[in-house]
């Protein structure tokens, strides 16, 4: 009887160890599947140069029907950040096409003089065959891309010859021992009725610097699109 019980005991640990030894497979690991909210979104590079069908698409957001981009200039349009948040802007030479909505009595822009100085706010009468400069301010992801973007300037009097975008740290190089302005971002330098000049941004709107008659005076006329700095 006890040599039977040793036997079963000797059987019982034998099952066990090889038991012990057996391999555990591992289960696999899980399938990653993507989804609406964990697959990236495409964004357009903010270095891309822009293209005319683009600019055409962004004044056609903005305007409707009422102007088109004028490409008897060259440049017609010039990217930057003009008014200094950060987001890429664009600057388009613009030709009304409809004056009855360009002189709308509350317009989806704003409409100014640079280079006549600072003046009593008015209603700014945008003429037949008159050049215009558009500015619409960038906005989200895509910047002046974006379908949101519709932040305007509509400015007279300020398109020339050889018009090229400046940087702040280039402007005050260039123009070394002179007063100067206090731009919010990138200037359009170039040449007005025979005049060397920058467009620059400060102070909630655009303004015009003459390196012979600037004086360094500089007011706020109200906030409409405050830049990173000022936020």
């Amino acid at each position: 009887m006890r040599t039977l019980a040793l036997i079963v005991l000797a059987f019982t640990l034998c099952a066990c160890s090889s038991t012990s030894k057996r391999p555990v497979a591992e289960a696999p690991p899980p399938v990653y599947q993507a989804t609406p909210e964990s697959t990236p979104v495409q964004l357009l590079a903010t270095t891309e140069a822009p293209k005319q069908v683009e600019v055409e698409d962004a004044v056609k957001r903005v305007f409707k029907d009422a102007a088109v981009l004028d490409t008897s200039y060259n440049p017609s349009f010039l990217a930057g950040d003009f008014n200094g948040d950060g987001s890429q802007d664009i600057a388009v030479v613009l030709k009304p096409v409809k004056l009855d909505e360009m002189n709308q009595e509350l317009p989806p822009w704003l409409v100014r003089q640079p280079r006549a100085g600072r003046v009593e706010r008015r209603l700014v009468r945008i003429d037949k065959d008159e050049t215009l400069l558009a500015v619409i301010h960038g906005y989200g992801a895509n910047h002046w891309r974006d379908p949101e973007a519709t932040q305007t300037f509509v400015l007279k009097d300020v398109v020339g010859n050889d018009l090229k975008v400046h940087n702040p740290k280039d402007f005050v190089t260039a123009n070394s021992g002179r007063k100067l302005p206090r731009p919010q971002g990138d200037l359009i330098g170039e040449t007005v009725a025979g005049s060397p000049g920058y467009l620059y941004y400060a102070q909630a709107t655009y303004s015009w610097y003459d390196p012979k008659t600037f004086k360094g005076t500089e007011e706020a006329p109200g906030v409409f699109h405050k830049s990173r700095t000022m936020r």
